[in-house]
């Protein structure tokens, strides 16, 4: 069947789009920092193919990474002065502050497990359909033959 793997690949492509749009309505955190937002705006599908789909954040956002696996404790050392401190609020933190880690947030793992119950199944459906309709050319055109 010659167009399967253009079946398959409209079929993830369409799996990708639908993680991609439920993560951006549903399970991507949104942060009130400056960056307001921009996690969620720069989660794509980056490529599709017969065999698998890659959905994830654009380099544009680095921390992602962080976000969605999270970070064992780690330390914060000043780069260029002597002590961290925030000159805003007046507050000296000290040479070094422990830092208790970031806690994991899966927001597109979560948004796989909304969209497998139900998105994929119309997906799934859909792709169904096309194959289905290409084997009964393919059998037409053998009969005929």
């Amino acid at each position: 069947m010659k167009d399967l793997d253009k079946f398959l690949k409209n079929f993830l492509y369409r799996v990708g789009s639908g993680v991609v749009q439920v993560a951006k309505e549903k399970t991507a955190p949104i942060s009130n920092l400056k960056t307001r937002g921009t996690l969620k705006r720069n989660i794509k599908v980056f490529s599709a193919t017969s065999s698998e789909v890659k959905v994830g954040n654009t380099a544009q956002v680095k921390y992602a990474k962080f976000v969605h696996n999270g970070t064992k404790p780690y330390a914060i050392k000043p780069k260029n002065k002597k002590a961290l401190a925030n000159k805003k609020a007046g507050i000296i933190f000290g040479k070094k502050v422990n830092h208790p880690g970031i806690k994991a947030n899966p927001y597109l793992i979560n948004a796989w497990n909304i969209y497998k119950d139900g998105g994929l199944k119309r997906a799934s459906s859909e792709l169904a359909a096309n194959v289905g309709e290409e084997i009964a050319k393919e059998i037409k055109i053998t009969l005929k033959g």
